[in-house]
């Protein structure tokens, strides 16, 4: 009833401004609205439709479902006020307002329910599954996937085919489960039967989401060609059907499989196109992802001012789309106090029902009086623990979140120390590159000269010099890319994907870096580093990733406590980094030695546990060594540690060849 009224206020403070958004005068809307008929309320539906899907009016389309809502719940249309709902809760999810998306689908459940309609109820279903994923709740998303089915498989909806709407929508719910819980062959699976028997069905909707959904499969299994025919189709249909959001996220999985397959002017084009016209519709994941693909191709043609452009403009946007991720993740909690909120609501509504059945069927005082004794009993003892419960599982999302916003300030300093290394790495070919460019310049003019002379054999001479000048500018060049490269592929959110990986280049690459870094914080810091690499040692396979942020911790650890002790200015005391790697056949080793100030015997167990730092208060979070221990260990791998107070520290990491 609240509700209701907060909608007959909200369409009299409107109906002036707004009532040309149906296509009639603002008189005959109003006499519409005050006697409507369902002839009125599909005009008002239809009308918002399109608002929605062609003329992206959102607000707009917003108002007429509000209308209608209204409408058909004053002549009782229970077609209306499904449709109504389901739309203005389609609406609220894509502003991710997921509490009132969650109001209406809770609302268009209990209608369908009551009035019997199976289809409604299934299609509402589709969007309560939807959400708990959007939130995480896998559990509640897969009851409503279940209850769908169950629709399904007992002629809930008649005149089923494996063709029909309904099973291919199903078929394209559950590839958003299998997805959100990593099973890659249930998703592959369903995406090939979606596509499949989408192409006998009359929509092309489903053809769009899975041949888009088999390309993105393709791209990771490094079938470029399969690839780009598939999303070349989701992007053709998604054109047609003038779904522009996922259009662009198409064109940009079109633009990465161009150039994973070498063909970069292909790729040009589609990171363009998604770019410019993500940026038109404000859609900020496509645009986030179109820059980082062309600071990628930038750089990939050694054209390092755009791609540095195009990576800032990347980390801008990141900004940004963190900041709707983090409100996301605020409504999340939200939505899962509300929706225990309605639980509880209901169980105290079943009790109170139960109770009065109860009081019905009594015949004696003393039977009503012990009934309702019982009742308060247990009334105040199921009190107690829904409180103790609510108070619990508060306190564990809490501490969750904390933790989550703690390994990803950990995962951000170890960025940021990379930084201040990367800055030092790129100068030195960077200056090499200027430097051999500047004397090619002045070899090239007196080339000339020596041509107008004459003299052929000191004009090769010049040429030799300039042709190996050349290559030293593109050895430097390259070497500037590789380290570019590196630094992206540290920034990037691990996809948890392994890859063949040299660990010996890993090794010296990070010893590097995070010297630097070191330095660039401090430049009276000092430190030998010593490498002792297996040249035996075979690639393996790891998340890249993931073991560079081991070893950046692990590092940086070393020389924090070298340069710790040094400042003790001990007598004869060297500060000493050593890196070493072996090959024990089924297994490699690496390990990370240094000569400061040890670790004591007392606090040796603890080194491993979350938020345990002995760095000064602001100066560690106390998570590094435990992430590294939790990544070793994922990778089937062990990681242990050495040495006494006065002498040293050790870590040693196991991993399987």
């Amino acid at each position: 009833m609240k509700q209701l009224t907060v909608v007959i206020l909200l369409i009299i403070s409107f109906l002036s401004a707004n009532a040309q958004q149906s296509g009639l005068s603002k008189q005959k809307f109003e006499a519409r609205i005050k006697n409507p008929d369902s002839d009125f309320i599909k005009s008002l539906l239809a009308k918002s439709a399109q608002y929605h899907e062609i003329e992206n009016k959102t607000d707009s389309a917003q108002f007429l479902l509000l209308n209608a809502l209204y409408a058909s719940k004053k002549i009782n249309y229970i077609p209306g006020i499904l449709n109504s709902q389901d739309g203005l809760a389609e609406y609220y999810f894509e502003k991710s307002e997921l509490s009132e998306s969650l109001n209406y689908l809770l609302q268009n459940e209990e209608t369908a329910i009551s009035a019997g309609d199976s289809v409604s109820l299934f299609n509402t279903l589709r969007m309560v599954a939807d959400l708990y994923l959007n939130i995480g709740d896998l559990k509640s998303a897969k009851n409503a996937l279940d209850r769908r089915q169950y629709i399904l498989n007992n002629n809930g909806i008649k005149g089923l085919k494996d063709t029909s709407y309904y099973v291919l929508s199903q078929y394209n719910s559950l590839t958003h489960y299998y997805t959100a819980i990593n099973r890659k062959d249930s998703t592959e699976y369903f995406y090939r039967k979606l596509y499949l028997l989408s192409q006998k069905s009359s929509s092309n909707l489903f053809t769009e989401l899975g041949a888009g959904g088999l390309g993105s499969i393709f791209i990771k299994e490094r079938n470029y060609d399969s690839a780009i025919y598939y999303i070349k189709k989701a992007v053709l249909v998604a054109e047609q059907r003038k779904r522009f959001y996922n259009y662009f996220g198409s064109t940009n999985k079109l633009a990465h499989a161009y150039f994973l397959s070498g063909k970069k002017d292909s790729a040009f084009f589609y990171a363009y196109k998604t770019y410019q016209g993500a940026s038109k519709f404000g859609y900020l994941s496509p645009i986030v992802a179109s820059c980082f693909q062309l600071s990628t191709l930038f750089s990939s043609e050694h054209r390092y001012d755009s791609g540095y452009k195009y990576l800032h403009l990347a980390v801008a946007y990141t900004d940004s789309l963190n900041r709707q991720k983090k409100l996301k993740t605020i409504q999340s909690i939200t939505v899962q106090n509300e929706i225990r909120g309605i639980e509880k609501k209901r169980a105290q509504q079943e009790a109170i029902l139960r109770y009065k059945a109860s009081l019905r069927n009594s015949f004696y005082i003393g039977g009503i009086i012990l009934l309702v004794l019982i009742i308060i009993v247990l009334s105040r003892i199921n009190k107690q623990r829904s409180r103790a419960k609510i108070e619990i599982e508060q306190a564990y999302n809490k501490l969750k979140s904390t933790q989550k916003q703690l390994i990803q300030s950990e995962k951000m300093a170890s960025l940021g120390e990379l930084t201040a290394g990367v800055a030092h790495e790129i100068q030195n070919p960077l200056n090499f590159v200027n430097n051999f460019s500047d004397i090619n310049k002045e070899l090239l003019e007196e080339l000339k000269g020596e041509a107008d002379n004459g003299n052929i054999e000191e004009v090769k001479t010049i040429a030799n010099d300039v042709i190996a000048n050349e290559e030293k500018i593109n050895h430097h060049g390259k070497r500037a890319d590789a380290i570019v490269k590196g630094m992206l592929q540290h920034s990037r959110t691990s996809t948890g994907q392994k890859e063949l990986t040299d660990i010996n280049a890993l090794c010296d690459e990070y010893l590097r870096l995070a010297y630097h870094g070191m330095r660039a914080k401090d430049k009276s810091f000092n430190c030998t580093l010593k490498t002792q690499l297996d040249p035996s040692l075979p690639k393996i396979n790891v998340v890249p990733q993931d073991i560079g942020r081991v070893l950046l911790n692990l590092i940086n650890n070393a020389l924090f406590t070298v340069g710790d002790k040094s400042k003790q200015h001990l007598s004869g005391y060297e500060p000493t980094v050593t890196i070493r790697t072996k090959n024990s056949g089924d297994s490699i080793e690496i390990t990370v030695k240094d000569n400061g100030n040890g670790i004591p015997e007392k606090i040796k167990d603890k080194i491993f546990q979350p938020f345990f730092t002995t760095k000064p208060t602001g100066q560690g979070t106390g998570l590094g060594l435990s992430l590294s221990y939790d990544i070793i260990k994922a990778h089937g791998g062990e990681i242990k540690v050495d040495g006494s107070e006065g002498d040293g520290t050790e870590f040693i990491i196991t991993l399987p060849a």
